[in-house]
């Protein structure tokens, strides 16, 4: 004789509820959320990585430059020095410069021969089109420049401490100046505002702590002339 087994609650269906479905959604629901959360936060700082990254590169171009160009930082061999050309008051990036270049007020040094002078406003011209992006890339349909950062700012500044030539009939000597090159761009989000320089200081809204920046430090020394 065969026994069937005994329920235990004849009343309850097999199965989930509606409720406890609902339930597995709102958490299913919550779960996605904070993912996408996640993601787009990951977004936002990879941009803001990908903008530090153009920074820094525009930055050390123009270290180069001042390296390559060294009398161009002493003030009492040109007319013209590399803090005078891109000064923290005036900074490069909205392309002034680079046009000067493109329409001949700036001499051209990459097609002729430039005096130091000459050489530190061609490297100012040029550093402020890579800024601006008129040195790079241009809309196919407008021909508006396309630059690598948000309205970005270039800026060269002196640092305390630079030396004096002593007087004149010792052994050969020199002496030492130091610049600061900075980058400063439009960022994303708030964050603490930047104390290293002043470049680009109430350009960016809604307020300073938007301002990112990069800076490079170039030492130099400079022969004493006896």
């Amino acid at each position: 004789m065969s026994v069937s087994p005994t329920r235990t609650n004849p009343g309850r269906a097999i199965g989930f509820t509606m409720i406890e479905i609902l339930v597995t959604l709102v958490i299913l629901m919550i779960g996605l959320l904070g993912i996408a959360g996640l993601m787009a936060q990951g977004q936002r700082a990879s941009f803001e990585a990908y903008q530090r990254q153009q920074a820094l590169a525009l930055a050390n171009d123009m270290a180069e430059r001042i390296k390559a160009n060294r009398p161009g930082v002493d003030n009492t061999a040109v007319a013209t020095t590399y803090t005078a050309a891109v000064p923290v008051g005036t900074p490069a990036g909205n392309g002034t410069r680079f046009t000067a270049l493109t329409t001949g007020a700036i001499a051209n040094c990459a097609t002729g021969n430039c005096t130091t002078t000459d050489a530190v406003q061609y490297d100012a011209a040029v550093w402020d089109g890579l800024l601006s992006g008129g040195a790079a890339e241009t809309d196919t349909a407008t021909g508006t420049a396309i630059g690598p950062l948000l309205r970005p700012r270039g800026c060269i500044e002196t640092l305390p401490g630079a030396t004096a030539c002593p007087a004149c009939g010792g052994p050969p000597t020199s002496r030492q100046v130091s610049y600061r090159v900075s980058v400063a761009w439009q960022g994303n989000y708030s964050t603490a505002a930047p104390t290293a320089s002043a470049c680009g200081n109430g350009v960016y809204q809604p307020d300073d702590t938007f301002r990112r920046l990069v800076s490079v430090d170039v030492y130099t020394v400079i022969p004493c002339p006896c």
